[in-house]
């Protein structure tokens, strides 16, 4: 270690101040690198962001299987994955049916009626859902009370909390309701509930039910037995009726997995692109590069310096420049995620993503060494080329 770490340093030094001799010229190499690097950083952390806010979001509700009308499928997973408020229908008939099946371990239902935009101290994207108490194991995880629901009462989500602050009663649809807990921030429609008991519909105006019947629910969540499989339990639900929607915690987000399926193509196309216009940029800078210091190679192999040394020399260059590169490509590409990423609809609703977290230090290290690697990668053949040379034609030619 004490014979080469001098040399290591020395050879850094070299390499640096080769660099910032032509700096300009480098400094379009390290934009394209950075540019490079942060496209990688970004397709990497957006697409790991929504695999993982999907799952999580399933995951959050409890359920092994969710049944909503067979038409509303999409509008109930908008409200689940993005919290954009829905009312939907089905008969109440159909949750007395699956709630028996001796594959279900617990069972129950949510009514979802109008929102509470301008009914409610001005909370706006508010989602008032009616629950049973009874079998409710939904919404209880999250909440900081174990107080259960009285007549006029209600839970609150996250979201309307911020809304609502430390106000103990509200108004819903023209009468008084005091909330008694909150939940906990989900990342899922639950955020934006004002929850009451099923009970309290009879005290709603239909106006505010709108086509809802009375024996009306609208989501249905199933959790299995242990050991149940879950194709097996499917199949017998869909025997029960051809008129329900299935979503399995799999298979929730579907429509979202296949856009970013597309997404991520396009975003691979486009890197391939930059990389293949990186290498050849980094070819021809260091193809300059080695041509105007063919004499000063020449002269190290003449003093004995070997291959290796020229190699490693301006590969040592190449590495400062994809290195620096790198570090704006990684800080660019996190910038682009977290501010310029906020229009994407979808990623603002499941939540942030956080920089310092294992997974986006080990993907943005993997983006910097992608994009450093196309730089080598256009480096490491005219670096060749000239360690090849004689050095007395080195010297001759210039």
């Amino acid at each position: 270690m004490t014979k080469t770490s001098p040399e290591i340093s020395s050879l850094g030094v070299i390499a640096w101040k080769n660099v910032v001799r032509k700096i300009f010229r480098n400094i379009i190499l390290v934009l394209a690198v950075a540019m490079l690097v942060s496209l990688l950083v970004f397709a990497l952390l957006f697409n790991r962001a929504i695999k993982q806010d999907i799952e999580a979001a399933s995951m959050k509700l409890g359920a092994d299987i969710v049944i909503v009308p067979i038409d509303a499928v999409e509008v109930a997973e908008e409200f689940i994955l993005e919290s954009n408020e829905k009312t939907f229908y089905m008969d109440e008939s159909l949750y007395e049916a699956v709630k028996e099946l001796p594959e279900v371990a617990m069972a129950t239902y949510h009514v979802y009626l109008s929102t509470l935009e301008s009914e409610c101290c001005s909370i706006i994207e508010g989602q008032v859902v009616a629950i049973d108490q009874e079998t409710d194991f939904v919404i209880k995880p999250w909440l900081d009370t174990d107080r259960e629901l009285q007549a006029g009462e209600a839970y609150i989500g996250s979201y309307v909390h911020e809304y609502l602050g430390l106000l103990d009663s509200a108004t819903l649809f023209g009468r008084p309701i005091k909330v008694v807990g909150h939940l906990e921030k989900t990342g899922t429609g639950l955020d934006h509930g004002f929850f009451i008991r099923r009970e309290d519909l009879d005290n709603i105006t239909t106006e505010a039910t709108g086509q809802r019947q009375e024996d009306d629910i609208s989501i249905v969540f199933l959790k299995l037995k242990e050991g149940v499989e879950l194709n097996e339990a499917v199949n017998k639900i869909r025997a029960i009726s051809p008129n329900m929607g299935l979503m399995t915690r799999g298979s929730i987000g579907k429509d979202v997995r296949t856009t970013l399926g597309d997404i991520i193509r396009i975003f691979t196309i486009t890197i391939l692109i930059a990389s293949t216009l990186a290498i050849l940029l980094a070819w021809s800078t260091f193809t300059a590069m080695t041509n105007e210091r063919r004499r000063e190679v020449g002269i190290l192999q003449a003093i004995g310096a070997g291959r290796k040394h020229i190699i490693r020399m301006f590969l040592a260059e190449a590495t400062i420049i994809s290195l620096l590169g790198g570090i704006i490509g990684v800080a660019a590409g996190h910038l682009l995620l977290n501010y310029l990423a906020a229009d994407f609809n979808l990623l603002t609703r499941l939540g942030d993503i956080s920089i310092t977290s294992t997974s986006s230090i080990l993907l943005s290290l993997l983006a910097m060494g992608l994009g450093g690697s196309a730089c080598l990668l256009g480096a490491i053949l005219p670096v060749y080329r000239l360690a090849r040379l004689e050095p007395l034609l080195a010297l001759k030619e210039e």
